[in-house]
């Protein structure tokens, strides 16, 4: 018991305590000199004594005054905050959007009719001119009803030119005829009306009737000479009404036929109405031309490639009132590459029953190619917007991890003006903020590019 406590004080010892054990060891010479009675009572007292030094030997290392070290586990110091760690710049980026590439037009075409539809081209896809008949529906029977409607109108046209040719003016001199000799009857009459005694003389000279000199019969003559000088009038008008036949009516029919024929033709005769490139909707068999579908089948897609877009719209409606002129979208590409797009309109859409203020963004001509690759797939672009003068774009979760007290139920623009008084807050992005600082050290600094 007594060595084990003196070894402990040894161990002890080398941890650099002020205290030691050791010295409080008995002699073991002068236990063996005294008596049974004393002996015991010496022991007890002696073994409660180790056990006390021995723990007071315990506890002494814990209450050695030492250097305090710093553990691995312990939380960095944050830094100092300063307004020069974010570079000056005349730009930031608003946010990243979902995007979609799109053409300058784009127009689907569906089967007005059911029947046999025949086509002028042998791939899905490819480029055509303005004007260029790709389709056809049931072209035999399309040109059966078309020379129909020639052949018509070539028989009215006949029989209009015989009309006016012939039949008018045999007409013409047939009335003349009938008119002249109804004067000369006419004048016979009124002369023997005045000379009833030379009535039996001229009787037979005048190749008028005994019977027929009377008042009636003359009355009579002249009303027939009236009919026959209007209806002489009539031909003259070139009037066909006048002969007995109506072909204006017959005309007008054919003018209808040719315009519901003109209307379903137009229908039936698919053309490409801008130069485009034409995407056939259903699967092509080689060697095959004629194909059967229904009314309302989607048929082809036209896309007019000239000019790309890129469509997106506005996550943060605020951002609706920036300029448009100093937005700009960007889309990086696998190899590196960026393509940018400044902004070219806007237009409100009406998308699941609300509507929307889309954005669109073009392209350079000289990347047209390259976004037309990436024609109607959803992307994902980034925001730009140029500044109209410079700032710091700081991330918002720095100045959050900085000084938390002074966004707690505060705006940003309070946050900031309470980190640095006099800064605001220019424009606000999804992850960053552009500050203006009130001294004019941001404003000697070159603007990164």
């Amino acid at each position: 018991m007594i060595s084990s406590a003196g070894s402990a004080s040894i161990g002890f010892e080398s941890k650099n305590c002020s205290r030691s054990p050791s010295s409080f060891t008995p002699d073991d010479s002068n236990l063996a000199k005294t008596n049974n009675s004393e002996f015991s009572f010496v022991s007890f007292g002696w073994r409660v004594f180790v056990l006390l030094a021995s723990a007071a030997a315990l506890i002494g290392p814990t209450s050695c005054s030492r250097s305090p070290t710093p553990t691995a586990n312990s939380a960095p110091v944050a830094p100092r905050w300063t307004w020069e760690s974010y570079p000056v710049t005349g730009k930031m980026r608003l946010g990243v959007l979902p995007c979609r590439v799109v053409p300058r037009a784009f127009q689907t075409i569906n089967s007005p009719f059911t029947g046999l539809l025949h086509i002028s081209v042998d791939r899905p896809q490819t480029n055509l001119p303005a004007g260029f008949v790709w389709g056809e529906f049931e072209p035999k029977q399309h040109l059966a009803e078309s020379n129909a409607l020639a052949e018509a109108k070539a028989r009215l046209d006949e029989k209009e030119r015989l009309l006016l040719e012939l039949e008018l003016p045999k007409q013409k001199v047939k009335d003349a005829k009938d008119i002249d000799e109804l004067q000369r009857q006419i004048a016979y009459v009124e002369v023997l009306r005045t000379n009833q005694a030379l009535a039996g003389l001229l009787a037979g000279l005048m190749p008028v009737k005994e019977h027929s000199v009377t008042s009636e019969t003359l009355e009579r003559s002249k009303v027939e000479l009236g009919l026959l000088e209007k209806h002489h009038g009539y031909l003259q008008a070139t009037n066909m009404l006048a002969l007995g036949v109506d072909t204006q009516l017959a005309r007008t029919e054919l003018e209808h036929r040719q315009l519901e024929f003109e209307r379903l033709s137009s229908q039936a005769t698919l053309k490409i109405p801008f130069a485009c490139q034409l995407s056939i909707s259903f699967q092509l068999a080689e060697g095959v031309a004629d194909y059967p579908v229904n009314s309302g089948q989607e048929l082809a897609v036209l896309r007019d490639l000239s000019i790309i877009h890129l469509r997106t719209i506005l996550s943060d409606p605020s951002w609706s009132t920036l300029p448009t002129d100093k937005l700009k979208a960007v889309i990086s590409l696998p190899d590196g590459s960026r393509l940018e797009a400044p902004f070219a309109f806007s237009h409100l859409e009406k998308i699941q029953m609300r509507e929307d203020t889309a954005y669109y963004f073009q392209f350079p001509a000289n990347r047209a190619a390259a976004a037309a690759r990436l024609m109607g797939t959803d992307v994902y672009c980034e925001l730009w917007l140029d500044l109209p003068e410079r700032v710091r774009v700081v991330p918002k979760f720095a100045l959050v991890l900085n000084q938390p007290s002074a966004f707690q139920g505060r705006r940003w623009n309070e946050g900031v003006a309470q980190i640095s008084p006099g800064a605001r807050v220019l424009v606000e992005g999804q992850t960053d903020l552009a500050i203006t600082l009130p001294n004019a050290s941001a404003k000697n600094e070159p603007a990164d590019k």
